[in-house]
C-alpha cells in the first residue's frame, strides 16, 4: 500500500485526494500546510492518518512513501528538492518549475538520488489523448506541421490581486498557469529548439494575456494563454493529410479528425476522473521501482520549460537591437510628401485591416504642420477615452521623434519614460507612429483600442500595404 502525503491543502489538493480513492494500493496518509484550522477542515473532507503543520515535518515521517506537491508554483523547486534528497518520489502539480534552469536542477537531483519525479501533466495520461497519440503516430494526418493551443479563462474578479497568480513576482501570470498545458502538447509533437516568430502580450509585472508564435525544426506553433478572456480551450494539430481538433485539451475526452475522407469524432471517457490516469501511472512507476516516466520524461519537462522561457523572454527582455528594429520601420516608411488624400487612403486601409483583429479601434492621423486631424474614425465599441489615449501617444512621438512603441521598449530597458503621462493617461505603449519626410515628421498616425502591441502592428501593416513595401517585423510584446 502506497502511503501518500500531500503538500498543500488547496482546492486542487482536494480534487487529487478525491481521485486517489480510486487508485489501487494507494491511500491518503498525511497532509501538510501552515494552518492547522485549514488542515483539519481538509482532513474532515479527506480523512488521513496524519496532519502536519510544516511540510518538513511530514517529509521526516518514516512511514511516508510518496508525495503530491500542490503548493504555489514558486515553491515547487524548493520542496521537490527536499523530498528527492530524502528519497521520496514526487508527483508535482504543473508547472513543475518556474523555468528551464530550475527544471534541470530538479531532474539532476532526481537522478542523483535515484528517485522518481514527474510533473502532473494530466493531458498526456487520459484515455482520449493516449488513443490520439497512437493514431497520430500511425500517420492518420500525415506528418505534423503545426500545433496551436489556447488556454484562456477569466480570472475571478473578486480574487484578482489576492493570489500569486495575479501579483507581480515569481510564479505569477497566465503563461505558467495555463500556458504550461499548451507547452505540454506542443512539446509532444514539435522537435528542436523553439525560435520566436511573433509575440503579443498584456504585461503588468505579470502576464495577463499572451499569444506567441514559434518555429521548430519540423513545424510551427501558436500558444495562447490568458486570465482576461473566455475562449475555447482547444488544441489544433495540423498534418500533411489532415487536421485534429482536441476539445478541452488540458483534460480531453474527445477529438475530431478531419481528412479528405471526411470528419470523424472520437470520444473516450475518463478513467474515474481527469486526475486518475496520471496518479495511477505514477503509482505504478513507484511500485515497479522506476525512476523516470516513459510518458513524462525529464527531457520533456525541460523542453516544456524551455518553450515557456522562450515566450516569457519576449515580454520584458529588450535591448538596443529592438529599438533599432523599430527605428528601421520609421525609415522604411518615410515619404516625399503626405497629402490629405494620402491620409484618407491610409486611414481607410487601417480600417479595412480591422477584420483581422478581435475588437474595434479609434484611428486618427494628425498633420504636424498645423496639428490638424486629417483623418478620424472611431469604431462603435470605442469611446472618447480612446482619443485621449491617442493624444498621449502622440505626445510621445512629438517629444522623442520615435513611435510610442519605441518609447515603451526604451522604458522597459532603462525606465526613461516611466512617469510620462498626459491628462492622467499613461502614454508608454504602442499605437502612435511618426511618418517622416525630408524635413522631419509630416504626420503622426494613432491607433487606440487594440492590445498586446497590435495597435502598432496595425499601423505598420497598413503603411506596408499602402506603400507596397516589405517591412522589418518587431516580434516581441509591446504593451
Amino acid at each position: 500500500m502506497l502511503r501518500w502525503g500531500i503538500l498543500g491543502a488547496g482546492k486542487i489538493a482536494g480534487r487529487f485526494a478525491d481521485s486517489l480513492k480510486h487508485v489501487p494500493d494507494s491511500m491518503l496518509y498525511a497532509i501538510s500546510g501552515r494552518n492547522m484550522e485549514k488542515l483539519e477542515a481538509f482532513a474532515e473532507k479527506h480523512p488521513c492518518e496524519k496532519i502536519y503543520v510544516g511540510h518538513e515535518n511530514m517529509l521526516d515521517d518514516p512511514d511516508l512513501d510518496v508525495i503530491y506537491l500542490a503548493l504555489p508554483h514558486a515553491l515547487h523547486k524548493e520542496w521537490a528538492l527536499k523530498a528527492l534528497e530524502k528519497g521520496i518520489p514526487v508527483l508535482c502539480e504543473k508547472p513543475a518549475s518556474l523555468n528551464a534552469e530550475e527544471m534541470r536542477e530538479i531532474a539532476e537531483c532526481a537522478k542523483q538520488h535515484n528517485t522518481l519525479f514527474m510533473e502532473a501533466m494530466k493531458l498526456r495520461f487520459v484515455p482520449a489523448y493516449r488513443k490520439l497519440k497512437e493514431m497520430l503516430e500511425e500517420g492518420v494526418i500525415g506528418d505534423i506541421e503545426d500545433v496551436s493551443a489556447s488556454m484562456c479563462f477569466p480570472f475571478p474578479k473578486e480574487a484578482f490581486g489576492m493570489t500569486y497568480h495575479t501579483q507581480a513576482g515569481k510564479g505569477s501570470g497566465a503563461l505558467l498557469d495555463g500556458g504550461i498545458y499548451c507547452a505540454g502538447i506542443v512539446e509532444d509533437w514539435l522537435k528542436g529548439t523553439p525560435v520566436p516568430c511573433m509575440t503579443y502580450a498584456n504585461y503588468y509585472g505579470f502576464d495577463l494575456y499572451s499569444e506567441a508564435y514559434l518555429k521548430f525544426d519540423n513545424g510551427t506553433a501558436r500558444i495562447e494563454s490568458g486570465f482576461d478572456r473566455a475562449l475555447p480551450k482547444d488544441a489544433v494539430i495540423k498534418g500533411t493529410k489532415g487536421i485534429v481538433t482536441v476539445h478541452d485539451f488540458h483534460r480531453p475526452t474527445r477529438f475530431v479528425i478531419c481528412t479528405d475522407e471526411g470528419e470523424t469524432e472520437y470520444e473516450f471517457p475518463y478513467e474515474h476522473d481527469d486526475f486518475y490516469s496520471e496518479i495511477a501511472h505514477f503509482a505504478s512507476l513507484v511500485q515497479q521501482g522506476k525512476t523516470e516516466s516513459d510518458i513524462m520524461t525529464y527531457a520533456s519537462m525541460i523542453r516544456e520549460a524551455e518553450i515557456l522561457d522562450t515566450i516569457a523572454s519576449q515580454f520584458t527582455c529588450y535591448d538596443e537591437a529592438d529599438c533599432q528594429v523599430l527605428e528601421a520601420q520609421e525609415k522604411e516608411f518615410a515619404v516625399e510628401q503626405f497629402t490629405s488624400q494620402d491620409a484618407l487612403a491610409l486611414g481607410n486601409t487601417i480600417v479595412s485591416l480591422l477584420k483581422d483583429y478581435d475588437r474595434g479601434v479609434a484611428v486618427r492621423i494628425d498633420r504636424c504642420a498645423d496639428d490638424v486631424a486629417v483623418f478620424q474614425y472611431v469604431s462603435d465599441d470605442k469611446k472618447d477615452a480612446n482619443l485621449r489615449y491617442a493624444d498621449g501617444k502622440k505626445a510621445c512621438v512629438r517629444d522623442t521623434g520615435h513611435s510610442s512603441a519605441w518609447v515603451y521598449v526604451k522604458n522597459r530597458m532603462d525606465g526613461s519614460y516611466e512617469d510620462w503621462k498626459k491628462d492622467g493617461v499613461h502614454v508608454v505603449s504602442g499605437g502612435a507612429f511618426p511618418l517622416y519626410g525630408k524635413e522631419g515628421i509630416l504626420a503622426v498616425i494613432q491607433v487606440s483600442g487594440l492590445h498586446e502591441g497590435k495597435d502598432h502592428e496595425l499601423i505598420v501593416r497598413a503603411l506596408a500595404k499602402q506603400q507596397k513595401k516589405a517591412y522589418t517585423h518587431f516580434i516581441k510584446a509591446i504593451g
